[in-house]
C-alpha cells in the first residue's frame, strides 16, 4: 500500500512540476505575443500615416490638374480669339 501511495505522490509530483513548467512556457509565449501585438501597432499606425498622406496628395494632385485643365481650356478660348482676330485682319487687308 505505501508503493502505490509513494507512486502516486511521484506522479502528481511529477504532474504538478509538468504544470509549472507548460505555465512558465505559456507566460513566455504570452510576452512575446504581447511584444509582437505593440509592434504590429505600431506598423499599423505606420500605415494608416502613410494612407492618409497618400489621400492628401492624392486630393492636392487632383486639385492641380483641375486647375491646368481650366487653365488649358482658358488658354483655348484665347488661342481661338486671337487666331479669329488675325484671320478677321487677314481677310480686312487681303492679298
Amino acid at each position: 500500500m505505501a508503493d502505490s501511495f509513494e507512486s502516486r505522490m511521484n506522479f502528481i509530483n511529477e504532474q504538478q512540476a509538468q504544470f509549472t513548467v507548460d505555465i512558465q512556457l505559456l507566460k513566455e509565449r504570452q510576452a512575446e505575443i504581447a511584444r509582437l501585438t505593440e509592434a504590429n501597432q505600431g506598423m499599423i499606425r505606420q500605415l494608416v500615416d502613410v494612407a492618409m498622406s497618400l489621400a492628401r496628395h492624392g486630393e492636392e494632385t487632383d486639385r492641380r490638374i483641375r486647375e491646368l485643365a481650366e487653365a488649358g481650356a482658358e488658354t483655348e478660348h484665347k488661342m481661338n480669339a486671337l487666331i479669329d482676330t488675325v484671320d478677321k485682319l487677314v481677310r480686312r487687308n487681303g492679298p
